[in-house]
């Protein structure tokens, strides 16, 4: 069986469980539920992206959006599509699994740089969104790195509240999500709630070490020890 192949068989999985999810009743829900999909968007156009942006798509999202919706209406407020307004898809993201974004660990002076007109913004470099939270909490995709252990990744992005830009790490293998693997955990985890009961994919991330510096943010608000 070749690589398309295998996400294929896991793209029918996840369909059909949440095909099983269907007459569920859910007293949170962001858009309609069940889920409807948008049609698939074109090879021609998924291969028109990448040529405009010089970039190529992480094949289990390419293999998903060509075969079942360009978009959708979950999870949370949907699936965006993948032209996105303001996308810097075509500029490498700048951050690695070892080299995160998370204010708690910056120092004042750290964040007024980050926050600085005169600094370049680089935060959404190399991105797609995959879907929003509400309030500034969002799944992204990496689609552009220079590293290879970053590439194809899914991150959670929380500027709007000081949070920074972490990834979603699976508990039992503690390897980073790529799509299929927050796809399926998004339909897995909804599985296992109860009508009146909702999660967030901040659950999935793993806090980085606490580094030895006293002035770090999180120590002066007295968050960390």
């Amino acid at each position: 069986m070749n690589q398309m192949e295998q996400y294929d068989v896991r793209i029918a999985r996840i369909m059909s469980k949440i095909e099983a999810l269907r007459h569920r009743t859910f007293s949170f829900s962001c858009k309609k539920w069940p889920p409807v999909w948008k049609p698939p968007i074109s090879e021609t156009d998924v291969a028109a992206f990448e040529a405009e942006k010089g970039i190529c798509l992480p094949q289990d999202y390419r293999r998903f959006i060509t075969t079942i919706g360009a978009s959708g209406s979950h999870p949370f407020y949907g699936l965006l599509p993948l032209h996105q307004k303001d996308s810097s898809v075509e500029l490498p993201f700048p951050y690695t699994p070892n080299n995160t974004l998370f204010f708690l660990h910056m120092t004042e002076e750290e964040m007024d740089e980050f926050y600085d007109d005169d600094t370049p913004f680089t935060a959404d470099n190399g991105l797609l969104t995959l879907c929003t939270e509400g309030d500034g909490m969002d799944s992204v995709l990496v689609v552009n790195s220079q590293n290879p252990d970053t590439y194809g990744t899914v991150w959670y992005y929380d500027l709007a509240n000081d949070f920074g830009i972490l990834p979603m790490i699976d508990k039992d293998t503690k390897k980073p999500f790529h799509f299929l693997d927050w796809l399926e955990y998004w339909v897995d985890r909804t599985a296992s709630l109860s009508d009146n009961d909702y999660f967030s994919f901040s659950e999935t991330i793993q806090m980085p070490k606490t580094p030895d510096n006293p002035n770090i943010m999180g120590r002066k608000m007295g968050w960390i020890e």
